[in-house]
């Protein structure tokens, strides 16, 4: 049995979810620390009448020091034993995360000249951890 998933495990009691807004929280201080300021979290885009469901969500919306906006997907596991976090995401969620960067910029009325996507992967739990920012993923 994974060790990170034993009852001693911080992270044993905790449903996926609750390990994913986890992540998101520790993702969200780290970013903040190095000057990044939040525009929106967990963004779903509006479903408009006669329009297929949306699928997905934008986990951090943010400028970075540079003024550089940034969609950041938050992945997050407790240990490697189903391989890297950044190795979910596939060819189908960057189209996903990409189209839901324009969704947001679509229904928040924003045009912006500079604009990225990133990764970030936790591995661990609040005992320890691994913390990995990628840029420009899409």
């Amino acid at each position: 049995m994974n060790p990170a998933l034993q009852p001693s495990s911080p992270h044993a009691s905790l449903r996926p979810k609750d390990v994913g807004r986890w992540g998101e929280d520790i993702a969200l201080a780290v970013l903040e620390r190095q000057g990044y300021t939040l525009l929106a979290r967990n963004w779903r885009p509006q479903r408009l009448e006669g329009q297929s469901r949306w699928s997905g969500e934008l986990d951090l919306v943010m400028h970075d020091s540079h003024q550089n906006l940034v969609f950041i997907e938050v992945k997050t596991r407790s240990g490697v034993g189903y391989g890297h976090p950044l190795e979910s995401i596939t060819a189908r969620k960057r189209q996903m995360l990409r189209q839901l960067a324009y969704a947001w910029l679509r229904e928040n009325q924003v045009t912006h000249p500079s604009m990225r996507v990133d990764a970030i992967a936790l591995c661990g739990s609040p005992l320890g951890f691994t913390f990995e920012h990628r840029q420009g993923v899409v």
